[in-house]
């Protein structure tokens, strides 16, 4: 029994120093090499694949999600910090469409999180409370209290993938992991069409 019990309180300090040290290892700043590739390459408009769900509901509906526009744009100040923009997002019943933007923070993985994304070039990336935005040129901005952005991306590989949720009517877009293909951008409004297409053909397969 005392055998027992000295088990569970060694048990219960290792999981507390672990939490401690990964709340240090996050704070600590990242390599400043992988801080330079991350900008010279994640910077300007990309089309990438996501999921918009609502309530745990798959709003895009395809396995290969939707194509998606989203801006990263770095901070002139802080050079751990970029910007994720979502510009005219809407899904499924929305009576509305946003543009949603988020500054968020780089900052290493944890010692659980090396052990998911395996290999050199990996960096996280964390926000809170994003904001509206209510024209194009950034004015009205409403803070969307509750709003958090977590994402991992690879400067190495160029894989990235990464969650939005908006804290409003349980909307989520999820990025899954993929590889960023510049070049999609060029053909966003033939991506774009074709996903319409090929949704409008699933819904009437399926009766919905």
């Amino acid at each position: 029994m005392k055998q027992m019990k000295f088990l569970l309180i060694f048990a219960v300090l290792f999981f507390f120093a672990s939490c401690s040290s990964d709340e240090n290892l996050e704070k600590k700043e990242t390599a400043e090499t992988l801080v330079t590739e991350a900008k010279s390459f994640l910077n300007g408009d990309f089309v990438l694949s996501t999921h918009a769900t609502m309530s745990g509901v798959n709003k895009t509906l395809l396995p290969q999600g939707c194509p998606t526009k989203f801006n990263f744009s770095w901070s002139k100040t802080d050079k751990h910090s970029f910007t994720i923009k979502l510009n005219n997002f809407t899904v499924g019943n929305m009576p509305f469409i946003i543009t949603f933007a988020c500054d968020v923070q780089i900052m290493q993985l944890n010692s659980w999180e090396k052990n998911e994304y395996k290999g050199k070039g990996w960096i996280k990336f964390k926000g809170e409370d994003g904001y509206v935005v209510a024209d194009e040129e950034g004015q009205g901005n409403t803070t969307a209290k509750g709003s958090m952005v977590k994402g991992y991306y690879n400067v190495k590989t160029h894989e990235i993938n990464f969650i939005i949720d908006y804290n409003m009517m349980n909307v989520r877009s999820e990025c899954f992991l993929q590889v960023i293909d510049k070049n999609r951008i060029k053909n966003y409004d033939v991506e774009f069409k074709k996903y319409e297409e090929d949704l409008a053909a699933y819904k009437k397969e399926h009766g919905l």
